[in-house]
């Protein structure tokens, strides 16, 4: 669990999306315009936090508009981290 929670410390932006996602549902352009990022940069941190078991696609089969949730494990170790950063 250290690991993975160096691993997202490591990126502002995959912080930012499990503390956003902690709050509700986005899609990949609506958290880029929160967080003032490229889509494309948002896209590529949610598919690592996806194959890191972090973040779910609600939507797969979606061409456009999908959906991206937090998992339970993203939740954990987001709260680890808000400890550690208090």
């Amino acid at each position: 669990m250290q690991e993975l929670i160096s691993f997202v410390m490591s990126g502002e932006i995959r912080v930012n999306i499990l503390q956003i996602l902690a709050k509700s549902n986005k899609t990949p352009s609506l958290l880029a315009k929160e967080m003032k990022t490229h889509q494309s940069t948002t896209s590529r941190a949610l598919a690592i936090l996806q194959k890191k078991g972090l973040v779910i696609c609600l939507t797969p089969k979606s061409k456009l508009s999908r959906i991206y949730s937090i998992t339970n494990k993203g939740k954990k170790i987001i709260n680890e981290i808000n400890k550690i950063t208090g």
